[in-house]
């Protein structure tokens, strides 16, 4: 339950950054090489759904970015995915897969080749023979990612697309405004917009696969201030239509059962948070990379005083 209009971060499952609205976000990498989403916004709850991340789909064209088949890379007459989820990125020059170990080896361990590991990093190598045929090669120290700068991985992708994605904090509205009493239904709802509404949805394009993050209003949690139980309503609300039809219940409310006197300024803070359900999907499979939950908290409370009805025998 909301007890301030901006709750401290909170992330479950990875960990969380902070951004405010406005900066341009930044992603981060976690030990095992994924990007998480939770280190690019305000407030994440992250609930990553297994099978999310599928393999490469047939080979197709290589003209990259867009949809349509995997993007393929040239090597000894032969097409070869550019990216795969498992072996890494492609080098066309010696035809072998790259991808960053994780973890890294141990300082002193035999596959730094006598380096230390502030010199470089090393990397798992699996190279296709002449027949098509992929053998693994020992863990090798590079000073520099192998075969030119490494794609970004679809998680990253997946994160860049999510950062493009703008949330608005709701325009909060409760009514009777100035007349709620005990006992009788107060209506609330919020202005809807694009980013408040939506369904949004934003893209990132790499070179060998596109994302595309898309944001559906998954519900919307009203804490009333009073001590009561999160209100929970699926859309923004319906608006109080004065002088409408006094039996017409609305569609998202709340019945209280104090008045706001004994509050110090004689008024409850609502507040609202909205839960916005995150897919992030793959252009080359179509398979999805990532399903998460993202809240949207309001960023200035709402006051509203209730009365309690004087009943004289």
């Amino acid at each position: 339950m909301l007890k301030s209009f901006w709750r401290p971060v909170v992330c479950l499952v990875a960990a969380v950054g902070l951004l405010t609205a406005g900066l341009t976000p930044a992603m981060a990498d976690d030990p095992s090489g994924e990007v998480n989403p939770c280190t690019v916004r305000d407030i994440c709850v992250v609930v990553t759904e297994p099978g999310s991340t599928p393999g490469p789909g047939p080979t197709g064209g290589g003209s990259g970015g867009g949809g349509g088949g995997v993007q393929t890379c040239s090597w000894n007459g032969q097409q070869w995915p550019c990216w795969d989820d498992d072996l890494g990125w492609f080098s066309s020059s010696d035809g072998c897969y790259y991808r960053r170990s994780q973890p890294q080896p141990p300082a002193g361990d035999p596959s730094w080749a006598g380096h230390d590991p502030a010199d470089g990093a090393v990397y798992e190598v699996n190279c296709r023979g002449v027949g098509g045929q992929l053998s693994t090669k020992p863990l090798t120290f590079f000073p520099q990612a192998p075969g030119g700068a490494p794609p970004e991985t679809p998680a990253q992708l997946g994160a860049r697309a999510f950062a493009k994605i703008h949330f608005d904090a709701p325009e909060l509205h409760a009514a009777p405004a100035g007349t709620a009493v005990v006992g009788l239904p107060v209506w609330l709802w919020y202005t809807p917009t694009a980013t408040t509404r939506g369904p949004q949805s934003a893209t990132a394009k790499g070179p060998t696969l596109t994302a595309t993050a898309t944001a559906t209003l998954k519900e919307v949690r009203w804490d009333t201030d009073d001590g009561a139980a999160t209100t929970v309503c699926k859309d923004p609300g319906t608006p109080y239509q004065a002088g409408g039809d006094p039996n017409l219940q609305p569609s998202c409310g709340h019945v209280y059962t104090t008045g706001s006197a004994r509050k110090s300024d004689h008024s409850y803070a609502l507040t609202a948070t909205l839960v916005w359900r995150v897919e992030i999907t793959r252009s080359d499979t179509g398979g999805r990379i990532n399903a998460f939950d993202y809240e949207r908290p309001t960023d200035v409370p709402l006051p509203l005083r209730v009365g309690e009805v004087q009943v004289l025998n």
